[in-house]
């Protein structure tokens, strides 16, 4: 969508042996840099120096490296922030705040894929504010199609799409799934992603007596299916600095029911019946909800055209330029 623009891609971590490379066959030249941070460092360093006159866009890769190609020289920089977890002690919080005002001038730009995760930003980060905007993940585009209606299906399936790891709350996801399946007896759960939590959640999910009706899908490339196989994403992560699977499910015409964090509350502004309440209610809400499937239906319909415009990947490439031209 920039036919003018000539792509690489400098990736800090080689892909891991037997895991997917998503960067295999891809279209831009690739190049990787190594597991130990000062190799990489020092082939970053090289990949910047032989290219310092190109606009490099960084995404999330912390504020060291971005150190790096200041160093290299690179003069026209723009940074993705992606989440809102930017330290996790004191002296960490002091140390990258200060590796970060050694990176940063005041040609660099900055882009945050929500408000939320913008303001984060500039809480830890005040120098920021005035080169920092907000652009949307692009998550629409013409390779989705809303359905017009939902087809009739027997059963009730409740999915979720992620990373299983700390701060999604999945623990928590197999309890209400518990409490959903003795109220529903045709409920059926589906968890697709991988993650280090994997065998953990699994045992937790036997010693619940969830092995018959919660199901462990792993990785899928292809989420179309899942998305419209499903009648419920239930989504209760406790924090995130955007949310693409919730947006991806609407735009697929299947509801979602998302935990009460700002992040979502920003995706579901104009539509907070999709936000479940905090606490022991959570449970009952979510059977509240699915027993009036015809009204979950309509308003994901109607949220799905507000997303479409909203989360499109026409508006992701315009801000984009504006913010590459704005370096030139």
């Amino acid at each position: 969508m920039l036919p003018d623009a000539v792509f690489s891609v400098f990736v800090i971590r080689p892909p891991e042996k037997e895991k997917i490379n998503v960067y295999a066959g891809f279209v831009a030249d690739v190049t990787y840099g190594s597991l130990n941070n000062f190799s990489a460092a020092w082939r970053l360093w090289r990949f910047g120096r032989s290219n310092r006159k190109a606009v490099f866009h960084g995404f999330n890769t912390g504020p060291f490296f971005l150190l790096v190609l200041r160093l290299a020289g690179v003069g026209k920089l723009a940074y993705s922030v992606r989440g809102t977890m930017h330290y996790n002690t004191r002296f960490q919080k002091l140390l990258r705040s200060a590796i970060w005002n050694l990176a940063i001038t005041g040609r660099s730009r900055f882009i945050a894929n929500s408000a939320y995760s913008r303001d984060v930003f500039v809480r830890y980060l005040p120098r920021v504010k005035s080169q920092i905007r907000v652009i949307y993940n692009p998550v629409y585009s013409d390779r989705i199609r809303v359905p017009a209606a939902a087809s009739a299906r027997e059963g009730l399936n409740i999915i979720y799409v992620g990373r299983l790891t700390e701060g999604k709350n999945l623990f928590r996801w197999i309890d209400i799934a518990s409490d959903i399946r003795k109220v529903r007896e045709d409920a059926r759960f589906n968890l697709f992603g991988d993650g280090p939590l994997r065998n953990r959640l699994m045992e937790y999910s036997r010693a619940a007596a969830m092995e018959d009706c919660l199901f462990f899908r792993g990785y899928v490339q292809d989420l179309s299916e899942i998305y419209t196989g499903a009648d419920l994403l239930l989504f209760l992560s406790e924090y995130e600095s955007f949310g693409n699977v919730v947006v991806e499910s609407i735009l697929y015409g299947t509801p979602v029911l998302v935990a009460d964090i700002p992040s979502m509350r920003e995706i579901f502004r104009n539509f907070p019946e999709f936000i479940l309440p905090a606490g022991d209610q959570t449970a009952k809400s979510i059977l509240d909800k699915i027993d009036k499937p015809d009204e979950l239906r309509r308003l994901t319909l109607e949220a799905a055209k507000e997303f479409i415009a909203r989360f499109s990947i026409d508006q992701h490439i315009r801000g984009l330029q504006e913010v590459y031209d704005s370096l030139d």
